[in-house]
């Protein structure tokens, strides 16, 4: 995978990237002729969008996703105290200026919603549309912020000194975690996410990275308000909001004050709702969600490319099939429930 480095007032970066276009799996550039979709990931699973780079529906458009800082592949300076949205949108700002992307379609789930969403607040020219998966915009709720305080605190005594690692107290963190992202219905798909994921963490918020997990989670999440209606306002492109009914964090009523924020403040946006669905919708359920993205593309991107031939695949279908995925085989939920951490409504 690529990578192009930047410097922003928090500190130096060197983004890892893909791009998929209907000619590569894995390409050096987009194809310009066609729309382009910038995907911004949720915490912690850099490779969420596996469900939506390897479909050809999908697949006609330019996909890109990138690592946030703290994730999958991506390196750079420690995160500084204060480290908030504005940061993270003006990091995300500055790879989008590194690659020369064009205004685009931002499509993000949970963590990268809220960071999508100031871009397209601070430079409305940027943003062609905004399809939000299991939204994450308003403040976030107690209890939510209590259950991440759980996995922070089994993630964060998982790592006593600098040469250990209690690797019962990191899985109760980091399955924890994943637990609350897929309801605790863990498919083989999803088991493979986790395991390619688990590393990752260490590799980043082991014990030298504490405080990077702290600024990341805690107090990004939990330290964030609402945007206003003054600030919604500033939107110039139309709204699709996905949300998953058994998710365990967030209820339906969440997703709906927010698609409510965004009427009241004149912007076009509607609501999706995915029955059963876990709050990473996009994954286990993309045949639901992705043709809702592909139309909702076209409504608002004049090219209109032509079906996709020969055989298409996710960037990451090797690695996650050398971490536990059998698409081929069953992928029905597994029955390990060893390690249970409560969100409560």
């Amino acid at each position: 995978m690529p990578f192009v480095q930047v410097k922003t007032r928090s500190g130096r970066i060197k983004f890892n990237y893909t791009i998929s276009t209907p000619n590569s799996d894995s390409a050096e550039n987009i194809n310009p002729d066609l729309p382009l979709l910038l995907c911004f990931h949720s915490l912690a699973f850099p490779h969420v969008f596996h469900s939506q780079f390897a479909d050809p529906l999908l697949r006609k458009f330019n996909l890109v996703v990138f690592d946030f800082r703290t994730h999958g592949d991506t390196e750079g300076d420690d995160l500084p105290e204060g480290y908030g949205l504005k940061e993270a949108a003006e990091d995300s700002l500055a790879f989008m200026d590194a690659l020369r992307l064009p205004a685009c379609h931002f499509v993000a789930i949970d963590y990268g919603s809220p960071i999508a969403l100031q871009i397209a607040i601070d430079h409305p020219d940027r943003a062609l549309s905004l399809f939000f998966v299991s939204q994450i915009c308003l403040k976030e709720p107690p209890d939510v912020c209590e259950g991440h305080r759980q996995v922070y605190d089994s993630w964060t005594s998982a790592f006593p000194a600098p040469d250990q690692f209690d690797v019962e107290l990191g899985m109760e963190g980091g399955y924890g975690f994943s637990q609350f992202m897929f309801s605790n219905k863990m498919t083989n798909l999803a088991q493979a996410l986790f395991n390619v994921t688990f590393p990752l963490c260490q590799k980043h918020w082991g014990y030298h990275g504490k405080r990077n997990f702290r600024v990341a989670t805690l107090d990004l999440l939990c330290s964030r308000q609402s945007q206003t209606k003054a600030a919604l306002s500033r939107l110039r492109c139309p709204v699709k909001l996905v949300y998953g009914t058994d998710d365990v964090a967030y209820n339906q009523d969440y997703s709906e004050e927010f698609l409510q924020d965004l009427e009241d403040a004149g912007v076009e946006a509607s609501l999706f709702v995915v029955p059963g669905a876990p709050h990473f919708v996009g994954v286990d359920y993309a045949s639901q969600v992705n043709p809702v993205l592909h139309d909702f593309i076209l409504q608002n991107d004049d090219r209109k490319p032509p079906p996709v031939s020969g055989h298409i695949l996710s960037p990451w279908d090797a690695l996650l099939r050398s971490n536990g995925w059998t698409p081929e085989g069953n992928n029905d939920s597994d029955d390990e429930d060893d390690f249970v951490i409560t969100y409560p409504q």
